[in-house]
């Protein structure tokens, strides 16, 4: 009996071991590629320029696959003095020295370590990481501004213990200028049954 019950008690430590929620930190100190286009072990940049002097709005976002979709681990906002204590997905940190700290280098001030729910340890998550400038508390598609967004790239996730996984394999991050505001898709269908009802009078009139 005791045999068996020592033996129930180390397979079930094994099947907890086995679907542990793996772990990331938001975390890019190792990055040092210091291209704009790279692929891999990315940093910050500002149209183009390696950015060592501007702290930057940030969200990590995670997904199963490649192309599913993407939900939030963190977000850091420079308008944000919060320093969460728990490692809870979807909070707000703080933005102070997320990229003047390690000039360059992205990472969350907080330290947090975060678990992505129904993936294991050892398991591979997807990730994006956005970037913008300015007092927006969320990512601007549209408008002036700096903003970007990393292409998907994988991370290896880690168990409960160090060694924490990062994000080094994250492309570079390029925050660009831009003044062209993109119009609204109903604003868009608008205009075409504008243009398309100009064209129809004139060849009336011919």
């Amino acid at each position: 009996m005791k045999k068996l019950i020592l033996s129930v008690t180390a397979l079930a430590a094994c099947s907890v071991g086995a679907y542990a929620q793996g772990t990331i930190t938001f975390n890019g100190q190792s990055n040092n590629n210091t291209s704009p286009t790279a692929t891999s072990g990315g940093e910050v940049f500002l149209d183009g320029v390696l950015d060592t002097a501007t702290d930057i709005n940030a969200e990590l976002l995670y997904s199963s696959s490649m192309t599913g979709t993407y939900s939030p681990v963190v977000t850091l906002l420079l308008s944000s003095g919060n320093s969460p204590s728990t490692p809870a997905l979807n909070q707000i940190g703080s933005a102070n020295g997320d990229v003047t700290n390690f000039k360059g280098k992205l990472q969350d001030a907080s330290g947090n370590t975060y678990a992505i729910p129904n993936i294991a340890s050892s398991s591979t998550a997807w990730f994006i990481v956005e970037g913008w400038t300015g007092s927006s508390s969320t990512y601007p598609g549209t408008g002036a501004g700096q903003y970007g967004a990393t292409a998907p790239f994988s991370e290896a996730l880690s168990g409960q213990n160090p060694p924490y996984a990062n994000i080094n394999n994250m492309p570079a991050l390029n925050l660009v200028t831009t003044t062209t505001v993109v119009p609204e898709p109903s604003t868009l269908a608008m205009a075409g049954v504008g243009l398309a009802s100009m064209l129809i009078f004139r060849r009336r009139n011919k």
